[in-house]
Order: C-alpha cells, then sequence, then structure tokens
C-alpha cells in the first residue's frame, strides 16, 4: 500500500454507531493508520468490539446516545459531549459513519472549526423511504452536517446523486468509494461446494442470506420465499445469518427468529464473527434488502468466493449484482420473484458457476480492501490540505 506521509503523527478520529461497525467495516483502515504512524481513535457506544480496536492501535473512548430515538432534543447532550471531546483532541481529521454519528458530529466538527471533516454515507437506509417520515428531518440533518469544508463519501452513485440534486451534498465535496472492501485474496480461497466438484447431485443447493436481521433487509421476503420453494419440493437449504439489532427501531423479533428453527424451512443460526465456513457450504448468496445500502459486504463476500448472487435490485446492490452477469436481480418487496430467481439457480448448476466466476472477477477488479484503504486515506490527506477532491 502506498505509504501517506502526510497522515504521520496526525491525530485523526473515527466515529460510528457501535464498535462493531467500525471493526468490521473500517478495521483495515485503523490498522493502517496505526501502522503509518497516525494517532488513531475510536469512538463508539460501550459494547464487546472495543478491545479489537485496541489492538489494532487504537485509543477507544466511550461515547452514549440513544440510537432508537427520533426526538431531535436528545441529540443535544451526545452532541455537547463530541464537541466537548474535539475540543480535547484537536483532531487533524475526523470520519464519522453512520446516520447519527454523521449529523451529530458533522455539527459538533464544525462548531469546534475541525479542519479536516470526512463524513460516510453508506446508505440512506430506511430513513429516506418516500412513506417515512423521518425523512424530511434527516434531509435536514444532513444539509447541517455535509455542509462547510466537509467531504462526503457515498458508497454508491444513486445515493450520491440524490443527495446533490437534493442540495444537501455538493458535487466537488462527494466523492465515491464503492464499499468498504473486501478481503479478496481470503475469500478467494474458499472452496466451491463439493456438489460443484462432481459430488453426488442429491445435495441440496443451499443459500446464504448474512446481514442485520432487519425488516428492511427482506428478512420476511427470504423466509417466504424459501417456504414456498420447500413447499414445491425445490431441493434446496436456506440459512440465515445474524442477530437483531436491538438499536434499530426495524429489527426483526428475536421470538420471530426463533421460531424459524422449529418450523424447519430456514435455519438461523445467529450472528458469526467469521462466516468463511458458511460460505463455504454456500452455492448462492442472496441479499433481498429493499433500503438503501451501501455497497452491501455479504454480497461483495460471496462474489470474492465465486459464489453467484441474487439481490433486490436496489441502491448498492446493483453496485455488484448485475443481472444475468454477476448474478440475478428480483423485484424488491416480492417474494415471489425471490423464489424464481432462487429456484432457476437450483435447476442451473452451469448458471451458478459462470456468475459466481464473474462475480468473483468483478469485486476482485474493483471492491478490493487495499483499494478503499489507499482511497479513503487520499480523501483525509485530501482534507488536510485543503483540497475539493
Amino acid at each position: 500500500m502506498t505509504e501517506s506521509h502526510s497522515l504521520r503523527g496526525r491525530r485523526v478520529v473515527l466515529v460510528s454507531n457501535t464498535s462493531w461497525y467500525l471493526w468490521n467495516f473500517r478495521g483495515d483502515t485503523i490498522r493502517e493508520l496505526a501502522r503509518i504512524g497516525s494517532a488513531v481513535t475510536t469512538v463508539a457506544p460501550e459494547d464487546e468490539y472495543r478491545a479489537r480496536l485496541e489492538g489494532l492501535g487504537a485509543k477507544h473512548i466511550v461515547w452514549q446516545f440513544d440510537r432508537r430515538s427520533v426526538a431531535p432534543w436528545t441529540s443535544l447532550g451526545p452532541l455537547l459531549r463530541l464537541r466537548a471531546l474535539y475540543s480535547e483532541l484537536s483532531p487533524d481529521v475526523v470520519h464519522h459513519f453512520t446516520i447519527k454519528p454523521v449529523i451529530i458530529g458533522g455539527v459538533a466538527a464544525r462548531l469546534e472549526r475541525v479542519s479536516g471533516i470526512v463524513q460516510s454515507v453508506p446508505g440512506l437506509g430506511h430513513a429516506f423511504s418516500a412513506s417515512n417520515v423521518l425523512r424530511v428531518p434527516a434531509l435536514l440533518g444532513y444539509r447541517l452536517a455535509l455542509g462547510g469544508r466537509a467531504r462526503t463519501i457515498f458508497q454508491n452513485a444513486d445515493d450520491m446523486d440524490r443527495l446533490i440534486a437534493s442540495g444537501v451534498a455538493t458535487r466537488d465535496r462527494s466523492v465515491l468509494i464503492r464499499s468498504s472492501g473486501v478481503d479478496v485474496e481470503r475469500l478467494g480461497a474458499i472452496p466451491l461446494p463439493e456438489a460443484e466438484a462432481g459430488a453426488a447431485a442429491a445435495r441440496p443447493v443451499t443459500f446464504l442470506m448474512a446481514c442485520r436481521m432487519l425488516w428492511a433487509k427482506g428478512v420476511r421476503e427470504y423466509v417466504e420465499a424459501a417456504k414456498a420453494l420447500h413447499r414445491r419440493g425445490t431441493n434446496a437449504r436456506f440459512v440465515l445469518l445474524g442477530d437483531p439489532d436491538e438499536g434499530n427501531p426495524d429489527a426483526v423479533p428475536r421470538g420471530w427468529l426463533a421460531n424459524l428453527r422449529i418450523a424447519d424451512d430456514v435455519e438461523w443460526h445467529g450472528f458469526r464473527d467469521d462466516i468463511t465456513r458458511d460460505i463455504a457450504e454456500a452455492d448462492v448468496v442472496v441479499l433481498p434488502s429493499y433500503y438503501g445500502e451501501g455497497v452491501p459486504k455479504s454480497l461483495l463476500e460471496g462474489g470474492a468466493a465465486r459464489r453467484a448472487l441474487v439481490a433486490a435490485d436496489a441502491p448498492g446492490s446493483r453496485e455488484v449484482v448485475a443481472e444475468g452477469e454477476t448474478g440475478l436481480l428480483v423485484a424488491p418487496r416480492d417474494a415471489a420473484s425471490l423464489a424464481e430467481a432462487m429456484e432457476r439457480l437450483v435447476r442451473d448448476p452451469g448458471l451458478r458457476l459462470e456468475l459466481g466466476r464473474q462475480a468473483q472477477a468483478l469485486v476482485r477488479a474493483e471492491f478490493s480492501t487495499d483499494d478503499v484503504v489507499a482511497r479513503t486515506l487520499a480523501v483525509y490527506e485530501n482534507a488536510l490540505a485543503g483540497e475539493s477532491k
């Protein structure tokens, strides 16, 4: 990776709504900043990933806020705390992730006159659906947070164009960095399931959906599609990985998920830190998410491992799933469309292999972690230099 000499000795602060997010999506960035000699601080609510962030070379500071509340006054205390923290740390660069830290942190950093403000909009999310009452306040919050000197990193062109057209972001201070990247070498070494190497055809085709358990991820549609295919006698296995995001109002109830084990149509295994074994058993990776994703990491991981992909035709997912090339796109919120696509892949192993081959080629060429980290650090350097890009 190219050395970033201008960041050596600089104080860089990364802020998110969970330590898990920083570990899972920005661990390589933190590790590289520490390696080149930056003073890295991570800021997030307390959870079990704090020690892992510190193991990467970061100092961690606990910052509490109510993720579920939408009342503006509940953000005042966290904003004042973050402003005081910036006053104490005197950061050269602050980088905020996820909607509340972006809005609260952006305002705090502007009030404290931090010179290098970087905002990440990994996906507009459920709040920006046309029917959601949070859409207008979210736009107002983004207008405050993305203004001034802030550079904004978008993960897909749909979101970037939408916020620029809304007057919330400006093109000269917006950067497109698609995804947080994946380790293409490690994932590329995962072998295909035995059936593709000539084992008995009786082995069921395995579908894997791995994500936070939110309704908007398409969890209900996946379960309904699985039930429909089992009723038809389709020889397939359906695996669901992930835990409910208890701080999110869209979380799937844990009891509803527990009942899946009883119904036996879908195997819910909860959260796994490392899904390598699950990908190794899977033939196809699925994510029927119908809200604003950045670029879904599970699709990138599946593609890097040469698995065919199935996704809803929605922003973010379209960045990695090209219809008939790297996977199949289905109608959002449509379990019947999803079932049809999955059944097609059960019946056509040649198509599965070809889609997986092209998915791997795309991910290796455009979504490697090394490239994403290098481009992110370049945004930090430009922010320090006062440049627009």
